[in-house]
């Protein structure tokens, strides 16, 4: 059995945000076919959890990393130093040191590196291809963020970060044997950036067999639900876009509406907005029985990159869909089929109070939305593609 080496910036187990649900599903259709040690970094509090259930699909050794900057001391370091903020974080002698004593004591046949400011850590000599996942072109997301951060104050700092990474991303992507994009969307920024780079498609998925629609559960015609992860600027950013713009349009012609947000870390900003209209949950143990009973999950993303694990999950379990194109991008959905794409509040208003008016309508593209991505974006169709470009570089080595 081939030895895989998957380097990632956080603890996949438990998979409560985008990226550890994407390392974990991972591992969970790699493992049969790769011996897998996982190099990642944790925080303490994630550390002292229970990784039992990590520990059947892969070795792995955790590094501790230090807890993010707050504002003051982030724009310090963005002033001081020409590497973007996300270089200095991840880059420490104790994930090179890791890497190293691990790729000494057990030589991979490849290194599957998530993010390319990981790709620092790796050694230059390493014996095997490397493979470099990108689950999102970070300088897109951070440019596009720079239009809309609030405080507006912030968007100069944005900017200059999003201009480094601009100038730092495509180097690392040149460096890597091969990187995978999330979409055909992505994959032509990549070769545009980086000409000599090596692009395969490595998107995300979906579990649709775990996420699936109920029978037993009638869906409220007065709810939305939206979810993420809101230290993610893009996410806390979509839900104060939409209580703001969107919202009270809807409210207009259904004071009855619902909104309820799902997810890790929401900010003092966002917990406030608790109350008779809006239901702040925080981390739940399973989303499934929200996305099963909301008339409509609603996507108002205005900046960030790649693909939605949100939009997928809630596809898969029959919820129709409204999104903004950028909150879609990637996925190739097709409007007024498989979800709805709207990029104004009035418009995107407009789509929400017809889902909620017509439930006949709603079901029909929730069922053609599950039938969709369960066709297109299931885990082992997204797992065969990277097995594919492992092949395909384990070959170019030999043939070296």
């Amino acid at each position: 059995m081939r030895r895989l080496l998957m380097i990632t910036p956080y603890l996949p187990y438990p998979p409560v945000s985008g990226g550890r649900m994407r390392t974990y599903n991972l591992l969970k259709h790699l493992k049969d076919e790769f011996d897998i040690t996982l190099i990642c970094f944790g925080r303490p509090e994630e550390i002292a959890l229970d990784h039992t259930p990590l520990g059947e699909l892969c070795a792995y050794r955790v590094i501790e990393r230090e807890a993010s900057p707050g504002t003051l001391q982030a724009a310090l370091l963005s002033i001081t130093s020409p590497q973007a903020i996300t270089m200095k974080l991840y880059g420490t002698d104790a994930m090179r040191t890791a890497i190293r004593e691990t790729i000494a004591q057990e030589t991979p046949d490849i290194i599957h590196v998530e993010s390319f400011y990981m790709l620092q850590n790796v050694p230059d000599d390493a014996p095997a291809p490397v493979f470099l996942s990108e689950p999102a072109i970070e300088y897109r997301a951070w440019g596009k963020h720079a239009t809309v951060a609030r405080p507006f104050y912030t968007r100069p700092g944005i900017l200059l970060e999003a201009l480094k990474m601009r100038w730092s991303e495509p180097q690392w992507w040149a460096k890597a044997d091969g990187v995978g994009a999330m979409s055909q969307i992505d994959a032509a920024i990549i070769r545009r950036a980086a000409p000599s780079a090596r692009v395969y498609l490595a998107p995300n998925g979906v579990d649709v067999d775990f996420f699936q629609p109920s029978a037993d559960i009638q869906r409220d015609t007065r709810t939305a639900v939206y979810m993420g992860d809101y230290k993610y600027f893009p996410n806390s950013d979509a839900v104060r876009y939409f209580v703001a713009e969107i919202m009270p349009r809807i409210q207009r012609e259904r004071p009855d509406f619902h909104l309820t947000l799902l997810g890790k870390d929401p900010p003092p900003e966002i917990q406030a907005l608790h109350g008779d209209s809006v239901t702040v949950t925080g981390l739940v143990d399973d989303t499934r029985p929200y996305l099963q009973e909301s008339a409509v999950f609603v996507c108002p993303l205005r900046s960030g990159s790649g693909t939605r694990f949100k939009l997928m999950e809630a596809l898969a379990c029959g919820c129709p869909v409204v999104s903004t194109s950028i909150g879609a991008e990637g996925l190739n959905a097709v409007d007024g089929q498989h979800m709805l794409l709207r990029d104004t509040p009035s418009a995107f208003a407009d789509a929400v109070i017809d889902l909620l008016a017509q439930p006949e309508r709603g079901a029909e593209i929730g069922r053609d939305g599950r039938d969709w991505v369960a066709a297109n974006h299931g885990w082992s169709h997204s797992a065969a593609l990277i097995k594919a470009a492992y092949a395909d570089l384990l070959g170019q080595k030999t043939e070296a």
